[in-house]
């Protein structure tokens, strides 16, 4: 590291003090403070990287190269060829992309969308109540009272610390270490028996509701995607039938518990014989059979409206988000690889936001149509959809937990863009890189070097993405009555098909 750094820091908090005090004086508006915030975070950040040798090798490197990509690459591959090995077959960055697609979706890539599909909506429900106590909704289901911070949600996130110490970092990785067959399957349910054992000592000290609802959470990453699923669904069906039977809740509970367990043997045997995609063929089948069959069996009149509303939203939205998220994953991971050798990766990210967009209006047309179908054969609602429409276009600020309980399929989308966005500084022709590349190599020779090669360096990566701000401005200012104007045309057509028998759809 040169001496140079110092000063040039210091310089560049002068001139952003200067310029920030100009904007407070002339009254900028919020946009322009944000603009401003990018580049001076990018100016700081090209200096700090000018500050030692190899640094400068490397951006200078970048600069020289025709398609300027180099930053998107090396971070694309940093962080998704590690998931790629681990959830996708093997396939080589020259591949079709159809090829790449068929590489992409595998039963691993499901297992992990079933996972998700039922940990992420219970984790945030328990991490948005953990930090500010209020109520806590499945649907109408009240699953977290509102609570003070002491003593409630203090046992929760002690709970948590301890699952994941007496489970996760302790019990797992001596039993694994062993080398002894026998030991090395009980580590697989170490982590489910310490979260059981854990669990039913906070509910004893704590008698509260979110306690358990933080036990199940833990138990969906703890386990795989099937077996997620699979308890999500017998925990579910169990509550219904005790609300809609006059039997034992021991009793119900017990025969849901041995399904889900039967269910999870016959999974874990076909994965040992390496009948990966027939396990998760059975378990997709099992599930939809379960869901119908205690729909059309069990006296739904019966069952109070919220309880009927959670059966809905963790024994039946899960297979359905996973269904249509294991296509986002697979689309997204396809054209990151794809990325990989791109002149615009950007480009990709746009269609890759583009794709993610259809699949979510796909799912919400499928949500739709199921719940339909499901309130007609229970003879009751589960959820009053035309009310929710309603409700929705009245005060959509109150149907938070309705976007986010649908935001997994947008999310690796969404850093997939964020990510892109590195390749967009692509644009820039490489004739207007290659003195910025000189000035980058030349900067140890004075703090003005220095300063000179920072700034033009941070011009380099802000300008594109300040450009693209003001395009998706313009879009949203100039689209934005056609944009609403279609999101109105497409909840007209999902109140057309809640308000249909199943058979005119």
């Amino acid at each position: 590291m040169h001496g140079h750094i110092g000063a040039s820091l210091g310089a560049i908090g002068v001139v952003i003090a200067i310029i920030a005090a100009a904007m407070a004086g002339l009254g900028a508006p919020w946009w322009a403070w944000t603009g401003f915030a990018i580049w001076g975070l990018l100016w700081v950040t090209a200096a700090s990287g000018l500050s030692d040798e190899a640094s400068r090798k490397f951006l200078s490197g970048t600069l020289r190269k025709s398609t300027f990509t180099q930053i998107y690459t090396t971070l694309a591959r940093r962080n998704v060829m590690g998931i790629w090995n681990r959830l996708c077959d093997p396939a080589p960055d020259a591949a079709s992309l159809p090829d790449l697609f068929r590489a992409a979706l595998t039963w691993r890539l499901y297992d992990f969308a079933l996972l998700l599909a039922v940990a992420y909506p219970l984790l945030l429900l328990v991490g948005q109540w953990v930090v500010t106590g209020a109520e806590g909704r499945i649907g109408s289901f009240v699953v977290l009272p509102e609570a003070d911070f002491l003593p409630e949600r203090v046992v929760v996130v002690v709970v948590l610390i301890l699952l994941i110490l007496t489970g996760g970092a302790v019990g797992r990785n001596l039993a694994s270490a062993s080398q002894r067959p026998t030991a090395k399957k009980v580590a697989d349910w170490l982590f489910l028996i310490a979260v059981a054992a854990t669990g039913a000592v906070a509910v004893a000290v704590a008698a509260t509701v979110a306690v358990a609802a933080t036990v199940a959470a833990t138990v969906a990453v703890a386990a795989t995607g099937a077996v997620a699923v699979a308890v999500a669904v017998a925990a579910t069906v169990a509550v219904a039938a005790t609300g809609a039977a006059a039997v034992a809740f021991a009793g119900a509970v017990a025969f849901a518990a041995a399904v889900a367990v039967a269910l999870a043997v016959a999974i874990e045997a076909l994965d040992r014989r390496g009948q990966q995609r027939l396990a998760r063929l059975l378990l997709t089948a099992t599930v939809v059979a379960a869901v119908v069959s205690a729909a059309t069996t069990l006296g739904w009149a019966e069952v109070a409206e919220d309880v009927r509303s959670l059966f809905l939203f963790l024994a039946v939205l899960p297979l359905i988000n996973a269904l249509f998220d294991v296509v986002s994953y697979a689309v997204t991971l396809t054209l990151i690889r794809r990325g990989l050798r791109a002149k615009l990766p950007f480009l990709l990210g746009l269609a890759d936001l583009g794709l993610a967009c259809v699949l979510l209006l796909g799912l919400g047309a499928t949500l739709v149509a199921v719940i339909h179908g499901l309130n007609l054969l229970a003879g009751v609602p589960f959820i009053d959809l035309p009310a929710l429409f309603a409700g929705v276009q009245a005060e959509p600020g109150a149907y938070v937990w309705l976007y986010l309980m649908l935001f997994s399929t947008l999310l690796p989308t969404l850093l997939h863009g964020m990510l892109s966005l590195l390749g967009l500084q692509g644009i820039w022709p490489l004739g207007l890189r290659r003195p910025v590349a000189g000035w980058v190599a030349a900067a140890p020779a004075s703090p003005l070097h220095e300063l000179r090669a920072s700034l033009s360096l941070s011009l380099v990566w802000a300008l594109p993405l300040l450009a693209l701000a003001c395009v998706l401005w313009l879009i949203w200012h100039y689209a934005q009555p056609a944009l609403v104007a279609g999101l109105q045309i497409y909840l007209d057509g999902l109140l057309w098909i809640a308000a249909h028998p199943v058979g005119a759809l």
